[in-house]
C-alpha cells in the first residue's frame, strides 16, 4: 500500500464506521484508479480533504443521532449479547470437559463403541457452544448463523443422546438441552432491530 493509499484511509477515519463498512473499499477503488489516472497534485489532495470536510460531519451527525435515539434498546442489545457470548463460552468449555471425565469414567468401567460416540458427540456440541460464544463476543458478522448452527447441532445431540444413549449425567443433559433452547430464543428474539448495529 502507497504513502498516498495511507493517507487516503487516514482521511477516510472522519466518516462513520457503518459509513466506511459500507462504501470505505469502493472509496479507496475509486481513489487508486484517480491516482492512475494521472492525479495526485495538490489540487487533488485539496478537493479529497474539501470532499471529506464537506460530507463527512454530516454523515457523524446523523450516525450519532440515529445510535442517540437508539441508546437505551442498544445498550440493553450489547448487554444480552455479551452475556449470552459469555454463557455460552463457559457452558460449551463445561460441556467438553464433563463429556471428556464421563468418557473418561466409561474407559474405567469398559469403554465400548456407544461410550466413544457419546463422549465424542458431547466434546464436539461443547466445542461448537464455545466457538459460537468466541464469535458473538467478538462481533463478527458470521456469529448469528454460527450460533445458529451450534444451538441446533447441541440440542440435536443432547436429544440423541437422552433417546439413544441415556448415560449423561442430569446436570450435563440440562445443561445440554436447556442452553441451546435459550440461544434460540435469544437469537430469534433477543436482537431486535439494533442488533444490526452491534452485529
Amino acid at each position: 500500500m502507497s504513502t498516498a493509499e495511507r493517507v487516503f484511509k487516514l482521511l477516510l477515519r472522519a466518516y462513520p464506521v457503518e459509513f466506511r463498512a459500507a462504501y470505505g473499499h469502493e472509496m479507496l477503488v475509486l481513489f487508486r484508479d484517480q491516482r492512475r489516472a494521472g492525479s495526485g497534485g495538490a489540487r487533488f489532495w485539496a478537493e479529497c480533504s474539501w470532499d471529506v470536510a464537506r460530507s463527512a460531519p454530516a454523515l457523524r451527525m446523523e450516525s450519532w443521532q440515529s445510535r442517540r435515539q437508539m441508546g437505551p434498546q442498544l445498550t440493553e442489545t450489547i448487554a444480552m449479547r455479551k452475556t449470552m457470548a459469555i454463557l455460552s463460552i463457559l457452558i460449551g468449555a463445561i460441556e467438553a470437559v464433563n463429556g471428556l471425565i464421563e468418557g473418561r469414567a466409561a474407559a474405567a468401567t469398559g469403554l465400548d463403541a456407544s461410550a466413544i460416540v457419546v463422549v465424542t458427540l458431547v466434546v464436539a456440541a461443547g466445542v461448537l457452544l464455545l466457538t459460537s460464544g468466541v464469535a458473538l463476543a467478538s462481533r463478527s458478522a458470521r456469529a448469528p448463523a454460527l450460533s445458529l448452527g451450534a444451538a441446533l447441532a447441541c440440542l440435536a445431540v443432547f436429544v440423541l443422546i437422552g433417546v439413544a444413549f441415556p448415560r449423561m449425567s442430569i446436570f450435563s443433559m440440562m445443561l445440554g438441552i436447556g442452553f441451546p433452547i435459550a440461544l434460540l430464543l435469544f437469537l430469534r428474539f433477543g436482537r431486535g432491530e439494533s442488533a444490526r448495529i452491534v452485529a
